[in-house]
């Protein structure tokens, strides 16, 4: 396995991981699904994205970094 930066061909298949726990209810505030166009604009915005990749090249799992607030506090970050 090797976790990366995520690349724009990986966005497809990070979309629909996200969607699962989108999905499921539990652990995200979100109620709407990413959509292609969605997507790629909402992992663009992150400070930063990383995949986990499995031998196959399939990405397993994600994550997301981004401040959690601005000025001052913007160093306190927020990790999904």
């Amino acid at each position: 396995m090797i976790i990366r930066k995520y690349e724009n061909d990986d966005i497809c298949q990070m979309i629909n991981l996200w969607n699962e726990v989108v999905e499921d209810g539990i652990a995200f505030p979100q109620e709407e699904l990413l959509t292609e166009e969605t997507g790629a604009e909402f992992f663009a915005e992150q400070s930063y994205c990383g995949v986990a990749v499995d031998d196959s090249g399939e990405v397993v799992g994600l994550y997301i970094l981004h401040p959690n607030n601005v000025g001052r506090c913007g160093h306190i970050c927020n990790a999904s």
